[in-house]
């Protein structure tokens, strides 16, 4: 799955906002890494002794991965499932005939990066 052109590394979820399981190793990589640190940050500091270090490693591990997500995933909003599933296809023919008269040399490439631009704004 990629997201104008790059990899992604975690793909939004079907339903409600953020991101599902990794869909790249890079991604699986930064979540092991994620859950070691943080098991880590348990055995060094303890919550029942250090509580406010064990809260603070935690919160600033997690925001470093919600970081990672924003960057190497998907654009974060509401999904609807099956309904947000049809509206991505919905683009889709209009993108297919756009690049069928880009290939046959109707339109310019200009052209196209325009119309492409315009149908990607109204999804």
């Amino acid at each position: 799955m990629s997201s104008a052109g790059k990899r992604l590394w975690f793909p939004a979820k079907r339903y409600g906002w953020g991101w599902g399981l990794p869909s790249a190793w890079q991604g699986w990589v930064t979540l092991v890494v994620w859950l070691a640190a943080t098991a880590s940050a348990y055995v060094l500091l303890p919550p029942d002794r250090h509580a406010a270090g064990f809260l603070g490693t935690v919160a600033g591990l997690t925001g470093g991965l919600i970081l990672v997500c924003l960057i190497k995933g998907e654009k974060p909003r509401w999904r609807w499932g099956k309904a947000d599933d049809a509206q991505d296809q919905s683009a889709a023919e209009p993108l297919a005939v756009l690049a069928d008269l880009r290939r046959r040399r109707l339109i310019s490439n200009s052209e196209y990066e325009a119309k492409r631009r315009e149908i990607a704004r109204r999804r």
